[in-house]
């Protein structure tokens, strides 16, 4: 069976800033969220991740895309879909990183040109889009691209 991954994923956006995690010892940044279990729906299993990364509760509103992605790891091809949501927590603030409950795990808040390598790397139209006040859903793939560079998680 090939790799597959379902997952859920939230942009928490306030005073322009995003919230993003980094997975230790990789370069890239990531949404929070995580997969969905089976049977589990998307919205909940984002609520759920987002608990469990921060230990804080969240509020999912508008779907706002999904990006189809692959990439190379271990010399084996992985592909997943990332349904995207807007999310919102008044527990977190800009004023400090929010501390991870997952030890692996980092998070901080930046800019849109401070997104660094965010991965899937499509996001970053739908966080534009929503820094714009646009919430129309859309889709994005690289599917039909270039492999990603192999060392980023």
């Amino acid at each position: 069976m090939k790799p597959f991954h379902h997952l859920a994923r939230g942009i928490l956006s306030k005073e322009n800033k995003i919230l993003v995690a980094h997975a230790i010892g990789y370069k890239n940044t990531f949404l929070p969220g995580g997969h969905i279990e089976f049977g589990e729906s998307a919205k909940d299993a984002l609520i759920r991740e987002v608990r469990e990364e921060l230990g804080v509760s969240c509020v999912v509103s508008d779907f706002l895309g999904l990006v189809e992605h692959k990439w190379m790891k271990r010399g084996v091809l992985n592909c997943e879909i990332n349904q995207i949501f807007s999310i919102n927590s008044e527990i977190l603030q800009v004023s400090t990183s929010p501390k991870s409950m997952e030890p692996h795990i980092e998070f901080f808040w930046c800019s849109e040109d401070e997104l660094g390598e965010l991965q899937p790397y499509p996001l970053r139209k739908i966080i534009n889009n929503l820094l714009k006040g646009n919430k129309e859903p859309c889709w994005e793939s690289t599917l039909n691209n270039k492999l990603d560079d192999p060392n980023i998680n």
